[in-house]
């Protein structure tokens, strides 16, 4: 009997390790993998491109003033721009404006003078100015903004450099280094990671109103124009100057806008040795263009230190696409030429309409 209570035992503690097995097993397939934590992801301020690094949005923006005269071209890292300002300066050349903020590349240039519309666009995203030298009134206006601004006239062989590997004479070989700019500042003293500007931009799925455009001209002067051709496979508007394909110096990318703003601002001689003023003080009109389609827009800038917004035909504030961003500053409404669409005739044709301002010029594109 004893033996046989002793067997009926161990099987009882058998029978009742394997059941536990069992529910452990049970317990272990019922049980969720663990799951991966959330990536958190930080966007550039003025192109809405995706970093984890949550302090990049801090970093501050870069304005560099950027040649273009004839003998300066090409430009070098206009490709890494988040956004560029084209202006008339003096004569019949323009000048650019470049702003960096996602990125900060070395070899950029050529470099050139400061004017005082320059500055104030500069003081709107309260970036560091860097020229090399400028107009008296230019310079009066970057110490009466009170920006940062670094000038090659004073630091040319410290941050600023005469590039001879470019095959340009001076003044169209100053050449700066942004990395080094940065590195610069810090031994300083300068908080160089106090960024609040940012665009605003689309939402996911949000619609881009407008008419359908692929292609306007603008006429800065009789000798010197603009196009900008868009481009259905990248959803980008290609840069074309003078008839020839605007083209990156340090990486021979053609240039390419994701959004592109067209003001008319108004320019006047004003000053000594013909100086030129812009009428970027008030209010105004324009045009945005973005994936192929063109919308009517109003501009308004209330002083010298404000930021100019940009309002929608509704009143609102107008959205960017994520990308990079052109803005070109023209005269007058006439100088901004493009066909538009019309409804179809009763035939069922469609015809093309020209802007009321000005008749369609025909301009090859040369590679």
């Amino acid at each position: 009997m004893k033996k046989l209570k002793k067997l009926l035992l161990v099987g009882l503690i058998a029978t009742s390790l394997v059941a536990c097995n069992k529910t452990s097993s049970t317990n272990k397939a019922k049980e969720e993998p663990p799951k991966e934590p959330e990536k958190i992801v930080y966007y550039t301020p003025l192109t809405h491109e995706e970093r984890e690094d949550e302090e990049q949005e801090k970093n501050k923006i870069f304005a560099v003033m950027l040649d273009n005269h004839d003998d300066a071209r090409p430009q070098a890292q206009i490709s890494k721009a988040d956004i560029i300002y084209e202006y008339r300066v003096e004569g019949e050349y323009t000048r650019y404006m470049a702003l960096f903020q996602s990125n900060l590349p070395e070899g950029v240039g050529p470099v050139r003078s400061a004017r005082p519309y320059f500055v104030q666009t500069a003081k709107e995203y309260n970036a560091i100015y860097a020229h090399w030298g400028g107009s008296e009134a230019g310079l009066a206006e970057v110490r009466h903004r009170n920006v940062v601004d670094l000038d090659g006239i004073a630091l040319e062989g410290i941050v600023f450099h005469r590039n001879k590997n470019v095959g340009k004479r001076a003044p169209h070989n100053g050449y700066i280094s942004l990395p080094e700019l940065e590195n610069y500042l810090i031994k300083k003293g300068i908080d160089v990671k106090d960024n609040t500007a940012s665009l605003n931009f689309y939402n996911e799925g949000e619609n881009i109103v407008g008419e359908d455009v692929k292609e306007i001209t603008l006429n800065f002067n009789r000798n010197y124009k603009t196009n900008f051709v868009y481009d259905e496979a990248t959803g980008k508007y290609k840069y074309i100057r003078k008839g020839q394909a605007v083209t990156d110096e340090a990486t021979g990318e053609e240039f390419k806008t994701d959004n592109l703003i067209v003001l008319f601002q108004k320019g006047v001689v004003a000053g000594p040795k013909g100086t030129l003023k812009i009428a970027n003080i008030g209010t105004g009109t324009g045009l945005l263009l973005q994936k192929g389609k063109l919308a009517p827009i109003t501009w308004e800038k209330a002083n010298e230190d404000a930021k100019t917004i940009f309002k929608d035909a509704e009143g609102k504030e107008i959205k960017f696409y994520p990308g990079r961003t052109f803005i070109s500053v023209v005269d007058e409404e006439k100088n901004a030429v493009y066909e538009k669409p019309q409804a179809e005739n009763p035939e069922g044709e469609q015809k093309l309409n020209s802007n009321t301002n000005a008749k369609v010029e025909s301009e090859g594109i040369k590679k």
